[in-house]
């Protein structure tokens, strides 16, 4: 079993970086003059399309496109009229690209200490045959080089600002994957690029804290579309000795820690895989490309029409599939993740010899599902005996230290998926492949694509370069504000922790909250507690508190810094406020029959309730709970003009 709690991250030589895609708000997408909105319902009209790759400007084939034609998808398209034209479609060429999103992307660049501004804009393809792009290209640019962060006393570099076109939604899949539908709405829409160094966070805090101010200088900056999809981040991660590996859709930062743990554990495993497979004398010559059919070994009822059964020999790799290389997840179904995605030969008509354990991961986890009904049950759990496993050993001439694996589809289907197995078995030699992966809810991840060469990046022949106005591009400097990080520093002062300074940028407070405490000299906590808690818990329980004007509030937090009401009244005031929006405050103290009760009055209502209880039983009882007894009977009377705490510890003041 992997220990995830002993992961030394430095000892490990962890390295990481990350890549923050976040759409602009503009009024048109970047090379067509449509409306950048997202359609829903029944789509105006459909269209398909195969992709293939092209030769990059070097005369070669990008690895990672290679790979992605395997996958040989047919895409479908979802599109409407309101959101959608000829350019999506790929029909015709772009138009002139939005000017306003490439000043967006250098006023960002100006607010991420970017040192480089291009002074001409060069438009590139990056290629994509997934289908998310009807170009089987994207069209991006690079705006500005070398910024970076302060990250506790270090200077996290950022390599790239881009600006670029975003890709179209998946809608789903058929087929085993083979066939994807995208709806192209979101096709075209700006975005901006923020690519850091991935060698700068030498632990996951800080990489946390560089997404972290990334998405909040976006927010600062003013130029970010908000809203579901408008934002994906993707982290890159190594260690020593390992490759860079690429995880996409890491969406929510606080399992960021618990992903650098488990690409940790996995990328150590594959090295210490590619060990024992040398300490073995595995060689790749070894690793032929032979494969047997074993069809009729099995009862051919079982077996769906058209399908065969295959299977191949990896020559030392006994007991090395089944080996755990990230929590629940052994070596093995790592191979099949990757060869299900290319192939299209589902992992439940998949197995490796190492499954024949009884505590295989992946039968562990099929025997503890409470409905079963929702998961296929693999075949071979089902149909493969010990008695058949020792018989195919033989006719797979498999010696000590062999394993081996079986694949269950048409013909094509199965010899594709062998051949896959082959490929990235040689790869285990050499311990950890560069490559993209997908994240998983679990926080563990599978293989995605290969991780793309310089190959797959070429000018764009449909646009000149484009000359941008250097002085506008200096100009646009005087627009940055405070950083986060600089806000931060600065608010500590008020005692408020991190996490409550980020809400308050979250939620585009700060600027209010400082005329609160700098100008009107209200108390920072009582603020902080009314803007980030009070209005937070009352829009949970839905009063609709946009009602409420800074000027409501100001008014509203200047009667309790008088000393009119106690600060715990506040919520049933705004309360009332918002039902009744004409009133003012005055005549809503007035009906809530809140009033200003002086400490002189206070000690008349604790002599009266000391008066009231007072008998032989209460004079023998605790101090403590005499005083709760007495500031119940207070609390009645004075209808929240004071908190209960403040009352409790004015009682145990006056109890003698």
């Amino acid at each position: 079993m992997l220990d995830l709690d002993k992961i030394d991250f430095k000892k490990m030589g962890f390295r990481a970086g990350i890549e923050v895609h976040h759409q602009i708000q503009t009024k048109r997408k970047l090379f067509c003059n449509c409306e950048p909105i997202l359609s829903d319902g029944e789509p105006d009209y459909r269209f398909e399309r195969y992709f293939r790759p092209v030769l990059g400007e070097m005369g070669d084939f990008d690895a990672g496109m290679l790979i992605e034609f395997e996958k040989g998808y047919r895409v479908i398209y979802h599109a409407y009229e309101e959101s959608v034209c000829v350019y999506e479609q790929d029909e015709q060429p772009p138009f002139w690209p939005d000017n306003d999103a490439i000043y967006k992307g250098y006023e960002l660049a100006h607010w991420l200490n970017f040192s480089a501004m291009v002074d001409e804009v060069v438009v590139s393809r990056k290629q994509y045959l997934d289908g998310s792009i009807t170009t089987g290209f994207q069209r991006t640019m690079v705006v500005a080089r070398d910024g970076y962060i302060p990250i506790n006393g270090k200077k996290i570099r950022i390599s790239n600002l881009t600006v670029e076109e975003d890709a179209a939604r998946k809608i789903k899949t058929e087929n085993f994957g083979r066939t994807v539908y995208y709806n192209l709405d979101r096709l075209g829409m700006p975005l901006v690029e923020v690519i850091t160094d991935h060698r700068d966070c030498d632990n996951p805090h800080d990489l946390r804290l560089l997404a972290e101010y990334i998405g909040l200088t976006l927010r600062l900056s003013g130029i970010a579309r908000r809203g579901i999809g408008s934002a994906r981040q993707d982290v890159n991660i190594s260690i020593e000795g390992g490759d860079r590996v690429e995880i996409k859709g890491v969406q929510d930062l606080d399992t960021f820690e618990e992903l650098a743990k488990r690409e940790v554990a996995r990328q150590d495993m594959l090295l210490k895989i590619a060990d024992m497979l040398k300490e073995r004398g595995a060689k790749e010559e070894e690793l032929e490309h032979t494969y047997i059919d074993l069809t009729d070994n099995f009862d051919s009822e079982t077996i769906p029409s058209d399908y065969i059964i295959m299977g191949i020999r990896l020559p030392k790799f006994g007991n090395l599939l089944g080996l755990e290389i990230q929590p629940g997840k052994d070596f093995g179904q790592d191979i099949i993740e990757k060869t299900e995605l290319i192939s299209g030969v589902p992992r439940f008509y998949q197995f490796h010899s190492d499954e024949m354990n009884p505590n295989a991961y992946r039968k562990i986890r099929y025997e503890k599902l409470e409905d079963k009904s929702t998961v296929q049950e693999n075949y071979f759990f089902k149909y493969l005996t010990t008695k058949l496993d020792k018989s195919l050993r033989k006719q797979l001439s498999l010696k000590k230290d062999d394993a081996y694996f079986l694949v269950l589809g048409p013909q094509k289907w199965a010899i594709h998926a062998l051949k896959k197995i082959i490929e990235r078995s040689k790869m285990a030699l050499y311990g950890v492949p560069q490559e993209t992966r997908r994240f998983l809810p679990d926080s563990n991840t599978e293989f995605l694509r290969v991780i793309h060469g310089k190959d797959r990046l070429y000018p764009d022949t449909d646009t000149p370069p484009i000359d941008m106005d250097v002085e506008k591009i200096v100009k646009l400097k005087e627009k940055v504000g405070k950083r986060p990080w600089e806000i931060v520093d600065e608010l500590k002062k008020y005692r408020l922790n991190y996490s409550q300074i980020v809400r308050l940028i979250r939620h585009d407070r700060i600027k209010f909250f400082k005329h609160l405490v700098e100008d009107l000299k209200f108390n920072p906590r009582r603020c902080y507690q009314l803007l980030e808690e009070t209005l937070v818990d009352l829009g949970r329980k839905d009063h609709i508190i946009r009602k409420l004007s800074d000027d409501q509030i100001i008014e509203i937090l200047k009667g309790a810094h008088e000393g009119a009401y106690d600060f715990n009244q506040i919520p049933k005031i705004i309360v009332e406020i918002i039902k009744k929006p004409k009133k003012k405050l005055k005549q809503v103290l007035s009906d809530l029959k809140i009033k200003k009760i002086s400490e002189k009055d206070l000690l008349r209502y604790f002599n009266e309730a000391l008066d009231e209880i007072q008998n032989s039983s209460w004079k023998k009882s605790k101090k403590k709970t005499r005083a709760l007894k007495i500031t119940g009977t207070i609390m009645q009377r004075i209808n929240g003009a004071y908190s209960g705490k403040d009352v409790y510890d004015f009682v145990l003041s006056n109890l003698s």
